[in-house]
């Protein structure tokens, strides 16, 4: 006989999980023991195997106080993750009183089924801002769509969940974190630099053809060892090691470790360098004649003009145009990542040449006594401190003028705009600041990409159990796969290393591929561009309409719909990388205008807000004709 509950909440789940839906279906007989029981209030409670999942004198009281201690239980954009079903009781306290999205995750599939035969939980699954799954790379997907920039996670539990799930819920709350972060990153990445880096690649197309891969020096270096100084505290630390044994490794450098190690006259055999923006002032004045050069194709233009010794091009996965001139050119980068932060792109550049050993230092990843860079580096004038005012730790400059000189290049600094650079600098570092684990089992304070940095390199040491991983970098955060060692014990004991004869490699690509790549790129942003010049007459309309009569009419609300079709469709080109990291920080300013004015009251401010919109899709014509000019001109 057909159970109509069971029916009915999956239907309502069907809108969105076929697959989950199927699954609960096939089950006919379940593994654990499943009991309903009654309190002496009548109330329902689930036993799973003879474990009670709610409180047994009050489930709902039991619920209500997990809710009533989450500040800002109202904000639309945080999403609340219920580990755990239960009967719902959670569940639904969640849904009844929080405004932005619920995702119930609950691991076993068995009680899901058991609890949608007896529980209608039709209504709650038919919402739109409510989800329900098992699978843990689900949850991550589902927040990863519906999170921005601004969004905020909570993850909340029954006692009886973390007596049976503890480990597991500390590692999704862990894995949510991340998503989370990456998300933002991944967003003020694209915001920040996705245009300038179009631009970057589409000046430098010619020049990345005819310039040779890291992959060209595959297993060039087997079996030796490989230091990568990073610019942390630990690097100052370490400076007469590196001096009295520089003989017994190959050294990569990074952009902001370079001054140091310049001043103390060590020269590295490879800089890495991963940056769209003009970083010049990292390596003003100095002679790299005899360094080679690892950066990405869409590098500044005075990265390409740098004299050095080589250059090789390093393609990041994932990573603006990247991917479709790799597709393109026919080129394999799955394992090439950056994630970043230019130490992974050494480390990962240090696999491909075939090091048998890798060593970290100045790779700290925390802020430890204060210190966010070694003394020396380009970073030198920042400190971290702990306010207690405000009882969190902060970011701030030992020597603002200095620190604004090693930050901007000439042409930021003698901007008007300078101050505005740095000062926001800084308050986006004090926006992230966060805790790890140090070496010393002691948590520290860092930033929140400095905490994915570190999964991403545990990550590596999972993949790469073949290679002797040290970390150097003593009194930072814990890397688990990297054994902390001094650095002198990592590298005394090597063999003394000569430099072997970097071979000349000559690309081998399918040009006409090429060609036809730029021939799509310059005909798609050309009918975009005719589309935004279209758009930008109908915002005019609509600012003038409103300066008339201090209201949108029907027709002003028609182009205004008309604009956020267009804008919808040019999203619709972000599968292709070209358009997405050329226009997405527009429409994302575009929408955030717009969803900004909509909440608005203030006839003024939604005026203004209108002409910033007009303002942004004037930007976007402009980066666009820019694109294009370039392509002619090639």
């Amino acid at each position: 006989m057909e159970n109509k509950v069971l029916s009915a909440n999956l239907e309502a789940l069907k809108r969105y999980d076929k697959t989950l839906t199927n699954e609960i279906l096939r089950i006919n007989k379940v593994k654990s023991t499943f009991e309903l029981i009654q309190n002496e209030n009548g109330e329902y409670n689930l036993l799973k195997n003879s474990i009670p999942l709610h409180c047994t004198n009050s489930a709902q009281s039991e619920a209500r106080k997990i809710v009533e201690k989450i500040e800002n239980i109202s904000d639309k954009n945080t999403i609340r993750v219920v580990w755990g079903l239960g009967l719902g009781y959670l569940a639904d306290e969640f849904i009844s009183r929080a405004e932005g999205t619920v995702i119930i995750y609950e691991p076993d599939i068995e009680l899901l089924r058991t609890v949608f035969e007896i529980v209608e939980f039709e209504k709650n699954l038919q919402k739109t801002n409510v989800f329900v799954t098992n699978d843990v790379q689900k949850l991550l997907k589902i927040i990863n769509i519906l999170s921005d920039k601004e969004t905020k996670i909570t993850v909340s539990f029954l006692s009886s969940y973390l007596k049976l799930y503890k480990n597991e819920i500390y590692r999704t709350a862990e894995l949510v974190e991340r998503t989370r972060g990456e998300k933002q990153a991944n967003t003020n990445t694209i915001n920040k630099l996705g245009p300038l880096a179009a631009i970057n690649t589409l000046k430098n197309l010619e020049k990345i053809i005819s310039t040779p891969l890291v992959s060209s020096l595959k297993n060039a270096f087997e079996g030796q060892t490989a230091l990568i100084a990073s610019a942390g505290p630990s690097l100052k630390e370490n400076i007469d090691i590196i001096k009295k044994y520089r003989n017994n490794f190959i050294l990569f450098a990074v952009g902001p470790s370079m001054k140091l190690l310049k001043e103390n006259n060590i020269e590295p055999d490879f800089l890495c360098v991963v940056e769209a923006l003009d970083t010049s002032a990292q390596l003003d004045e100095m002679d790299l004649e005899k360094v080679n050069l690892i950066f990405e194709p869409y590098s500044s233009s005075y990265l390409w003009d740098k004299k050095v010794k080589n250059k090789f091009l390093f393609f990041s996965k994932d990573n603006f145009l990247n991917d479709i001139l790799a597709n393109t050119l026919k080129i394999n980068i799955s394992d090439n990542k950056a994630i970043g932060t230019v130490s992974y792109c050494a480390v990962s550049s240090a696999k491909i040449m075939g090091f048998k050993k890798i060593v970290l230092c100045g790779q700290d990843l925390a802020f430890r006594n204060g210190e966010c860079y070694a003394k020396g580096s380009a970073y030198e004038d920042l400190e971290c401190v702990f306010n207690a005012e405000t009882n969190k730790y902060e970011i701030r400059t030992k020597d603002y003028e200095e620190y604004k000189k090693k930050l901007l290049s000439k042409k930021y600094l003698e901007s008007k705009y300078a101050d505005y650079y740095v000062k926001n600098y800084i308050k986006k570092l004090n926006s992230t600041i966060y805790s790890v684990m140090g070496q010393d089992g002691k948590m520290l304070p860092t930033q929140a990409c400095y905490a994915i940095f570190i999964k991403y390199f545990e990550e590596f040491a999972r993949k790469n159990k073949d290679i002797n991983l040290l970390n150097a970098s003593l009194g930072g955060a814990e890397i688990r796969g990297f054994k902390n060692m001094p650095l002198q014990e990592a590298i005394c004991n090597d063999p003394v290393i000569q430099m072997p004869e970097i071979p000349h490699c000559k690309n081998n690509y399918d040009l006409d591929e090429f060609k036809k790549l730029k021939k799509e790129m310059l005909k798609i942003y050309s009918d975009i561009k005719n589309k935004i010049n279209q758009l930008k007459g109908m915002q005019d309309n609509i600012i003038k309409e409103l300066s008339r009569r201090n209201i949108l009419n029907k027709n002003t609300n028609k182009l205004e719909q008309k604009i956020i079709s267009s804008l919808t469709i040019i999203e619709n080109y972000y599968n292709l990388p070209y358009v997405m990291f050329l226009c997405a920080s527009y429409t994302n300013m575009y929408f955030d205008n717009l969803k900004a004015a909509k909440s608005s009251q203030d006839t003024a401010e939604i005026k203004s807000l209108y002409n910033k919109n007009l303002n942004v899709l004037n930007l976007l014509a402009q980066k666009l004709q820019e694109a294009i000019n370039i392509l002619l001109d090639e």
